[in-house]
């Protein structure tokens, strides 16, 4: 076994003094995807890397009993990264998307992703699932990845969103706009959190491959300085080395290999 990763290491090593500018040029062409919310630009992504659509929401001190809502996107920039079985077209993404408060009661949670939108509801009408009072704190998320560079609308939209006080439905938000009756008047607020390393990716492409393998050669030889050390100590030893190198060529072989590589990794969820 040994001697077999040798000979990969070799042949990466050979492949990389062949291509090293090739890797060297990659870097300097990425191009990013300018996200919008409400055609105001909120993040730039680059394309290849996955992030993170984060909504807070601020319920006026009112707890929720029933809501609509839909995430709308271009599915020409972005795609959806899936979460859970897809079962006559709904993907059940609870355990994901949504916060325990909701996820842990015994509301209708129906979440449908369609061509450039996903639509989901529930219902907790006797007592409600909490207030939501800390924007800061995700109310619904859905990882994406950018799949092409320009500039794309990602728009979380309120159809209703109602609380229930002495048997009397108050409605929160209705058609995206908050009750300004209210005090303090309920909003939300959109965030995108592009992923911080994916692990394995050692020349920083979004890609993983037995290049990276090579690239890694490069940083040991003292010939590649700039990494990402996030993507290229995928052992989390605390140094970037030939084991890492190798642990990548074994990931690669179908062989079992130390680190989580291939995951992508955000600060939210470290």
């Amino acid at each position: 076994m040994k001697k077999l990763l040798s000979l990969l290491l070799t042949a990466a090593l050979l492949i990389g003094a062949l291509t090293v500018c090739a890797v060297d040029s990659s870097a300097a062409e990425k191009k990013t995807l300018t996200i919008t919310n409400h055609r105001v630009p909120i993040a730039e992504v680059e394309v290849g890397n996955e992030f993170i659509v984060h909504v807070g929401l601020n319920s006026g001190g009112y707890s929720v009993n029933t809501l609509e809502a839909q995430l709308r996107y271009e599915s020409d920039y972005v795609k959806v990264v899936e979460y859970g079985p897809i079962v006559r077209g709904k993907v059940y993404m609870d355990g994901y998307s949504f916060p325990e408060s909701i996820r842990n009661t015994n509301l209708l949670s129906n979440f449908l992703k369609r061509d450039n939108l996903i639509l989901y509801n529930f219902s907790k009408y006797n007592t409600g699932v909490g207030v939501f009072n800390d924007v800061s704190e995700h109310f619904f998320r859905v990882r994406f990845k950018a799949v092409a560079a320009g500039t794309t609308e990602i728009l979380h939209y309120f159809k209703v969103l109602n609380s229930l006080e002495d048997n009397t439905v108050i409605r929160l938000i209705k058609d995206n706009i908050s009750n300004d009756q209210l005090d303090p008047i309920p909003y939300s607020a959109t965030t995108i959190e592009p992923a911080i390393g994916y692990i394995g990716d050692a020349d920083g492409d979004y890609d993983l491959t037995v290049m990276d393998a090579t690239f890694l050669q490069h940083v040991t030889a003292g010939e590649n300085s700039s990494y990402n050390t996030i993507n290229a100590d995928v052992n989390t030893d605390g140094a970037v080395d030939l084991k890492d190198a190798l642990n990548i060529l074994r990931y690669k072989a179908g062989l079992t290999a130390d680190g989580n590589l291939g995951e992508w990794v955000f600060e939210s969820e470290r």
